[in-house]
């Protein structure tokens, strides 16, 4: 079976990721394994070139590097260079890419910036793995169950250079460094701080590292819910699209953010195993599905329909209610409740001061919402 990720694996995700190198892929593979290398580019804004198509390649890289006004870096996908322009790719010092070329281009495997991959016998031609330590990466890829966990997992680590790189620039001192990293096992340590200083372009001085460290939250012990997260999702899309926005507002209401990771904050999966594992240990509380369902219910031009959809949903989660048991009490639930907390209410007197609304951009409209998320974050992190 052709899935697409031939190139998901940790040597890739070690030289691109970790060790911020450039690579060379030959001779032709299928595009849609070759841009499957996206996954391990964050951090940078990627941009396609078919040199097929255009006559001055390096020209043109050369102007977009120094005319970008994106505050992140860009990389370069490149299709099928010529061997001239290829030798002068490799040339350019602060270029990143990711190259696919149909020519034998061993001649070219001089230096290491530029990692040469064959593909046909799967070898690297001027990269040593054997006296590398790929356990981290392995890690990574082994413990996540798809590629948007590995890309969140990534976005961590990321995050977590940022504040390294944001803590040196503030205090000039390696010595909050520690509690920074706490998250990690000291082991990957090496790993997450060699990233920094090749992404950031900095140099972090030595600093003291504790014998033994604070006990970290094992999620190890926590079951992993994403299969169920799935079956919602995926039987059917409204009812997904509902779901999706309602553990959101219930995060808002129930869920203390200083409990949640960054990664549970912005993606539904996450909130949902954390949910799963901490709020709703014997399954989906009923008062949540009697919300969901009236919500999701707008959606559906027969509400038999909705009513059916919901049961398959509750079939497969394995709940002990069943959608009679939700719809009968949606049906006698008080006025009041099914008042959506957004709505404005009415004062009781004359004299009663307005109340201040909290207006949260819909998760509908994600970069809103991301914008919004961002500057909660920032407010917290002065709080603490």
């Amino acid at each position: 079976m052709d899935t697409g990720d031939d190139f998901i694996k940790s040597e890739f995700l070690h030289l691109l990721f970790f060790e911020q190198k450039n690579l060379v892929i030959f001779p032709y593979v299928d595009l849609k394994h070759f841009r499957s290398l996206d996954l391990f580019t964050v951090g940078f804004e990627t941009v396609d070139i078919d040199s097929t198509v255009i006559h001055n390649l390096n020209e043109i890289i050369e102007y977009e590097s120094n005319s970008s006004y994106s505050q992140l870096q860009t990389l370069y996908f490149i299709l099928n260079p010529s061997l001239e322009e290829l030798e002068r790719l490799v040339e350019s010092p602060q270029l990143r890419c990711v190259i696919n070329s149909k020519e034998n281009v061993e001649t070219l495997a001089n230096g290491d910036q530029f990692v040469f991959y064959n593909k046909k016998n799967n070898t690297f031609l001027n990269y040593a793995f054997e006296s590398r330590d790929l356990s981290f990466e392995k890690e990574i890829l082994g413990s996540s169950p798809n590629k948007q966990a590995i890309m969140d997992e990534l976005l961590k680590i990321k995050s977590i250079s940022s504040k390294i790189f944001a803590e040196l620039n503030q205090n000039n001192s390696p010595e909050n460094l520690s509690e920074i990293l706490d998250e990690y096992e000291q082991k990957y340590w090496n790993k997450i701080l060699r990233f920094t200083e090749l992404y950031c372009q900095i140099k972090i001085p030595e600093f003291n590292r504790p014998v033994q460290l604070p006990k970290r939250k094992n999620s190890s012990t926590e079951i992993d819910f994403s299969a169920e997260y799935e079956a919602i999702i995926k039987t059917n899309r409204k009812m997904g699209r509902s779901f999706i926005k309602l553990i959101h507002d219930y995060r808002y209401d129930r869920v203390n953010p200083a409990n949640l990771e960054v990664t549970q904050l912005f993606y539904p999966q996450k909130l949902y195993n954390y949910l799963r594992n901490h709020h709703w240990k014997k399954g989906m509380s009923k008062e949540f599905a009697i919300n969901w369902l009236k919500n999701a219910t707008k959606d559906f031009s027969d509400p038999e329909e909705a009513l059916l959809e919901f049961q398959v949903i509750l079939n497969k989660l394995h709940l002990s209610y069943s959608v009679s048991d939700i719809d009968l009490e949606h049906k006698n639930e008080p006025e009041i409740k099914a008042r959506n907390r957004s709505e404005k209410e009415e004062p009781i007197n004359n004299t009663q001061q307005p109340r201040k609304t909290l207006v949260i951009p819909s998760i509908d409209n994600f970069p809103e919402f991301k914008k919004w998320l961002l500057n909660k974050l920032a407010e917290l992190e002065k709080i603490v």
